[in-house]
């Protein structure tokens, strides 16, 4: 396929879009989660712990009457407190990620931590809650990185979503996850069954308003993915065909951000 060769215009246009993107993200670090969520977290926190409790003194109550109440009130009483835990583990993830991205400058990275987060995050969506299945493949021990906290996190929540959008219309869907470490390389791939990448989009795959898909999705995932890591020395590779496309990025074991 010819290259396509960008006119004078675009590459204005391109460059425009760059310091554009540079100047939101310095925006968005700062005020990345709010403190109005985090009030609602805390307070729906609150909500969960007195219906936790409530419902433990219900089925205490359940207990004591012994044959007198129908079995399967007990079974309900148990699957109420099983989602209660549910929820309470997602609020705790939410928690975690706004310490996180409280925290000023750069910070040490666990990679395995942070994306066991985000394929947690992944579950408000039901579409991934129902259909998708998981393979998670953590090597361990994994030397931290350091960098924004905010800056990884988006960039892989951003592979993992696109990952997921490509199963939509497949009849395999299986996300796996991994880390490894090989020499004075760190490298974390993610793998879909999705539909792959088609031949004609691949030359501009990195770049700005890149999409196969339309509507919804503007195309910007990878291109921030990129930029987002690039300034931690990361590199990106993937191989793709239909039914398996594979993003693999690298990182430098001893990396500091290049302020």
């Amino acid at each position: 396929m010819e290259k396509k060769v960008l006119s004078p215009e675009d590459r204005i246009l391109l460059s425009q879009t760059e310091k554009l993107f540079s100047a939101f993200l310095d925006r968005y670090r700062d005020s990345t989660l709010g403190s109005l969520v985090k009030g609602i977290i805390h307070n729906l926190n609150g909500s969960l712990q007195i219906l936790s409790v409530q419902l433990e003194l219900l089925q205490r109550a359940l207990l004591k009457e012994g044959d007198k109440i129908s079995p399967s009130l007990n079974v309900k009483a148990d699957q109420c407190l099983e989602q209660l835990d549910k929820m309470r583990a997602l609020l705790e993830t939410l928690m975690e990620r706004g310490i996180h991205d409280d925290q000023e400058g750069p910070q040490p990275i666990h990679l395995n931590d942070l994306l066991e987060e985000e394929v947690a995050l992944q579950h408000h969506n039901l579409f991934f809650k129902h259909h998708i299945q998981v393979v998670k493949s953590f090597s361990r021990p994994l030397p931290p990185l350091t960098g924004y906290y905010l800056d990884f996190a988006q960039a892989f929540a951003n592979l993992i979503q696109n990952a997921v959008e490509a199963m939509a219309q497949t009849p395999i869907k299986e996300l796996a996850v991994a880390t490894l470490i090989r020499d004075d390389r760190v490298q974390v791939t993610i793998r879909d069954t999705g539909c792959g990448i088609s031949e004609e989009i691949r030359p501009d795959l990195f770049k700005p308003f890149c999409t196969s898909k339309g509507g919804k999705h503007p195309g910007l995932g990878l291109f921030i993915a990129r930029e987002l890591l690039a300034p931690y020395g990361a590199s990106f590779s993937y191989s793709s065909r239909a039914g398996e496309t594979t993003f693999s990025v690298q990182f430098p074991v001893a990396l500091g951000r290049a302020d």
